[in-house]
């Protein structure tokens, strides 16, 4: 299988996912560099990061199965209403609840003006509901154009207003980034419905057998997106928890970068996630080992090369950045740098397996992982702050990676020698090789 026959595919999902890496370039170099350490930039990172886990939440119950039942195409009737039932619902009492709760988070995470913060969380849930599920239908038909334009308004909004704010020299509080992500999701969710006209299922009261399907692939994915947000959310209020806003501050400004690499990777399962379903339905099964172990050598070689200048420059490029200000981020950057060579064997796995039908291998993989994160939080944060929230995901990721390396193993055959060669492989053709 040759991977240039979906190279318009894979360009238009990288070019999706060139647009998060705008809005976090410009977290990193004007959130990160105007909003005071100490306060506000710790505000924002709980904040975000606590939208950031309503909605995957959200998702994996709701729009997960969606995805899969569309882009295999067996989605029966009742599938779309039943999907956009969970969706909203989930997404409404948790936004409730954050609302709720949100007087209790100064304290709780020492971190004053939260409670605002919380609030803007929830109000961005509310504003995300149908600019994602719109999302969902488009990545289930590999509509990569049209995704692109409503990420678009999205990131490109909030990332501009930042551009604004910092040029005029006002950009200094928390509630101006939320309420900029607010803005970008509004415009986002206004144009959700020109980009999915004629491609919004019919709607149809879902029968009991739908409803049971939808919830049981709804509640292994559920179980899944919960591991995932414990090493890529959780982190930060465990962090606040032990430490405060200010080593919040400090480790979300090393953890930015680490979003570059998983930008690379979202836009890898992009396509994986429906592909593998694809061909899974079609018993390709050979077709689709080749495509995984192809896709999985080949950025793990990119990432060699790349690592290697964040490992050895670390503390040049941090500096270059951010101007002096957290002239403490280059180890931790080095050990996310570390962590990076784990999570696209981990993500590209676990969409993989999801595809094929397979949620409760990554359930134990996820539950698995889940105590071993738990220990090295209690173990490390108190002692070593941020670089102990670095190491944390590190024995995670590692956890996770050879945990859904076994299933896909058992699964498809894949090997990890195979990886390498096919790496190899396209690592030669890259050059001009056979």
């Amino acid at each position: 299988m040759h991977l240039l026959r979906y190279r318009a595919a894979a360009l238009g999902a990288m070019a999706v996912k060139t647009l998060p890496l705008v809005y976090g370039g410009a977290v990193i170099l004007l959130v990160n560099t105007h909003l005071p350490r100490d306060s506000e930039l710790g505000v924002y990172s709980l904040a975000i990061a606590t939208f950031f886990i309503l909605s995957l939440v959200g998702k994996s119950f709701a729009l997960y199965p969606l995805i899969k039942f569309q882009a295999e195409g067996t989605a029966s009737a009742g599938v779309w209403s039943a999907g956009v039932t969970y969706w909203t619902v989930s997404q409404a009492l948790g936004a409730a609840l954050l609302w709720i709760l949100a007087p209790l988070a100064p304290n709780l995470f020492h971190a004053p003006g939260l409670d605002q913060g919380m609030r803007w969380a929830a109000g961005i849930a509310l504003v995300f509901i149908p600019r994602d599920l719109a999302a969902a239908l488009l990545v289930a038909r590999r509509d990569m154009n049209r995704l692109f334009i409503l990420d678009a308004c999205y990131f490109l909004t909030a990332a501009g207003g930042l551009a604004v704010l910092a040029a005029r020299g006002t950009l200094d509080t928390a509630n101006q980034v939320l309420a900029l992500n607010l803005a970008g999701g509004v415009l986002s969710t206004l144009a959700a419905p020109l980009l999915i006209r004629g491609r919004i299922p019919s709607w149809a009261s879902p029968s009991p057998e739908v409803r049971a399907r939808t919830a049981r692939y709804g509640r292994d994915s559920l179980g899944i997106g919960i591991g995932d947000l414990v090493y890529t959310q959780l982190d930060y209020h465990l962090l606040g928890l032990f430490m405060g806003a200010s080593e919040v501050a400090l480790y979300f400004a090393a953890k930015n970068f680490f979003r570059f690499y998983n930008a690379v990777t979202q836009a890898i399962n992009l396509l994986m996630f429906p592909t593998s379903s694809n061909l899974f339905a079609r018993r390709e099964t050979a077709k689709l080992k080749e495509l995984v172990e192809k896709v999985m050598g080949g950025y793990l070689g990119l990432l060699v090369i790349i690592n290697l200048v964040v490992l050895i420059g670390a503390d040049a490029i941090v500096a270059l950045v951010y101007r002096g200000i957290f002239p403490d981020a280059a180890n931790i950057l080095r050990l996310f740098a570390l962590a990076s060579f784990f999570e696209p064997l981990y993500m590209i796995s676990e969409n993989v397996l999801y595809g094929i039908g397979k949620p409760r291998a990554i359930l134990i993989a996820m539950w698995s992982s889940i105590p071993i994160f738990g220990i090295l939080a209690v173990l490390l944060m108190p002692r070593l702050g941020a670089a102990g929230g670095a190491l944390t995901v590190l024995g995670t990721l590692m956890s996770l990676a050879v945990i859904t390396l076994f299933f896909l193993h058992r699964e498809l055959a894949i090997t990890p020698a195979g990886i390498v060669r096919r790496g190899l492989a396209v690592s030669r053709a890259m050059r001009g090789g056979r």
